[in-house]
C-alpha cells in the first residue's frame, strides 16, 4: 500500500488480510460509527499529520463460554481519510480522540471477532456503553494512550457486570503506545444474576 507507515508497530504486511479502518462503520449501520475512523487512525499514526497506511495491532479475544482467550495480530489499514483526519485533529481534544479511537477499534473487533453488531448507546448509569445485537449483550469500551491492558480490562469488567440488567457482555479495551486491544466476554456469576 502506498504511504505505509515505516515504524516498529505500523508496517506493511502483505501476508495478512487487513481490516479496513475506512470501512469500520459498515457492519454497524444503526450507529454513527463513521465518526470514529479518523480518531483511530490518529492514535495508530501517533502524529498530527495524516498519511495512508497500515498497522499491526496485538489483539486478544475471549468468546462467549470460553475460559481462555485467543491471542493474535490484527492488521489494520486505512486510506483516503486525509480531510476527515484534519477536521478531527482540529475539533477534538486528546482524551476524546482516544475514546473515539477505541470505539472505532471496538467496531472492528466486535464485527470480526464476535460476529455482532453495535446497535445503540445505553443510558447514563447503565454501567456499559452500548448494546450489541437485539440487546443480547452489553459492551463497555475504554482506551488509554499507555498503561496496563490487564488492569484496565479488569476494572471495566467489574463495571460492566454491575449493570442493572443482569446482562453479560464484552469489554473492549486498548492502549496505543504499542497498539494492543482486548475484546473479552464476561458472564454474570450465577449467584449474582438478576431477573
Amino acid at each position: 500500500m502506498a504511504g505505509s507507515i515505516p515504524s516498529k508497530n505500523c508496517m506493511s504486511q502483505t501476508s495478512k488480510t487487513p481490516a479496513r479502518v475506512t470501512d469500520l462503520h459498515e457492519p454497524h449501520p444503526r450507529i454513527r460509527a463513521k465518526d470514529w475512523r479518523s480518531p483511530l487512525v490518529k492514535r495508530l499514526l501517533k502524529k498530527a499529520r495524516y498519511q495512508d497506511g497500515e498497522c499491526d495491532l496485538a489483539d486478544s479475544f475471549r468468546k462467549v463460554g470460553a475460559q481462555k482467550s485467543k491471542d493474535g495480530i490484527f492488521l489494520l489499514s486505512w486510506s483516503g481519510l486525509d480531510g476527515d483526519f484534519d477536521q478531527t485533529v482540529k475539533t477534538y481534544q486528546e482524551p476524546v480522540i482516544t475514546e473515539f479511537a477505541t470505539l472505532g477499534l471496538a467496531c472492528i473487533l466486535v464485527a470480526r471477532r464476535a460476529g455482532l453488531e453495535i446497535t445503540e448507546v445505553t443510558r447514563r448509569g447503565d454501567r456499559a456503553d452500548y448494546w450489541l445485537g437485539d440487546r443480547e449483550y452489553l459492551l463497555e469500551v475504554s482506551g488509554q494512550q499507555e498503561g496496563n491492558l490487564e488492569d484496565l480490562c479488569s476494572s471495566k469488567a467489574g463495571q460492566l457486570l454491575d449493570n442493572p440488567f443482569g446482562k453479560a457482555g464484552y469489554v473492549c479495551v486498548a492502549t496505543y503506545d504499542a497498539p494492543a486491544a482486548r475484546l473479552w466476554f464476561y458472564a454474570q456469576p450465577e449467584q449474582e444474576k438478576r431477573t
